[in-house]
């Protein structure tokens, strides 16, 4: 199954859109107003979602700087191009939470997975979710997630398209 080339450009300056935004998209806020509501209540104090996904990119970038068997146990060194679908498939994630719901997500690490691949591993204090997206472009990623006792679910997906099922579980 062939697939759309990304290319994204990771040098950024303070005076230019990041290479992942869009000219439309609203910066995405803590502070963003309820729709629902009928005054202008704060739903929590300022946490700029934007700037906690830019830090946690530029975090784990060194992730590229790994070379060939960088463990001492054959590892593959990883891509440019997987780090960015990487990082196409969160961003598409988070927006549609907000979206959708109205809801930030909370911002993943970002970090080495087996084989090349790249792992996205939210951690909350009621859940838990991994998402591996694999170095192959015409592989299917694959995700775990548990509640703590409550659900788990495993399963693949395809990478490029929004899974509605790995959304909802960023706005829990």
């Amino acid at each position: 199954m062939p697939t759309a080339q990304v290319d994204l450009d990771w040098e950024t300056r303070a005076d230019e859109p990041k290479p992942w935004t869009g000219a439309k998209e609203p910066s995405v806020s803590w502070t963003e107003p309820h729709p629902e509501s009928p005054n202008d209540d704060r739903i929590a104090p300022k946490v700029d979602i934007g700037q906690g996904l830019d830090a946690e990119i530029e975090r784990a970038k060194g992730i590229l700087k790994l070379q060939d068997d960088w463990d001492g146990e054959g590892s593959r060194a990883y891509s440019e191009e997987t780090f960015n679908r990487a990082v196409v498939f969160l961003i598409k994630h988070i927006g549609r939470g907000w979206e959708s719901c109205g809801l930030p997500s909370p911002i993943p690490r970002i970090g080495p997975g087996p084989d090349g691949s790249i792992d996205l591993h939210w951690r909350q204090p009621s859940w838990e979710l991994l998402v591996n997206i694999p170095a192959d472009p015409n592989e299917m990623a694959t995700f775990y997630g548990d509640n703590y006792g409550l659900q788990k679910i495993r399963g693949s997906l395809d990478p490029q398209k929004i899974d509605s099922g790995i959304a909802g579980w960023l706005t829990n």
